[in-house]
């Protein structure tokens, strides 16, 4: 976990120096874990940040109440930038609710598995390994490419 800790934060800081990001929106993109942008017929983005706050150490739900987030105005590329970072932010978060899923998933399809059970089926899906493995690698590529 390390070594993906260290591959995000080098492609988030080499991010930075690609566009000039405020504290305040820095601030902001790490807080949410949900963008959404929309073209405006100005050829800018509006860019709406949202979703439920969570713990950076164990990923879970937060209970504190974060604020409601201002919708910024961007042009495409620094959207792009944006985007890009905030993927690589999240990507953590992003994975864990996506093996939640799966895990789910396999809890409600056999009754009472046990933990062994769930991760050795999960190890077993070589699909859905491939496809986060596959994801992980887009979003490093799309970022190096920034």
């Amino acid at each position: 976990m390390r070594k993906i800790d260290s591959l995000l934060s080098a492609q988030k800081k080499r991010l930075l120096r690609r566009v000039n990001m405020s504290a305040q929106h820095q601030e902001a993109l790490h807080m949410y874990p949900k963008m959404t942008a929309d073209p405006l017929e100005s050829g800018a983005v509006r860019v709406h940040l949202g979703g439920e706050g969570y713990s950076r150490k164990t990923l879970n739900c937060v209970k504190k109440s974060v604020p409601k987030q201002q919708d910024m105005k961007l042009s495409i590329e620094t959207c792009r930038i944006y985007n890009l970072y905030h993927s690589l932010h999240h990507y953590k978060y992003h994975t864990f609710l996506h093996c939640k899923k799966e895990t789910d998933n396999i809890e409600q399809a056999a009754e009472d598995p046990g933990q062994e059970e769930v991760v050795q089926q999960c190890m077993a899906n070589q699909a859905w390994l491939e496809s986060l493995f596959s994801s992980f690698i887009e979003l490093l590529t799309l970022s190096a490419k920034a």
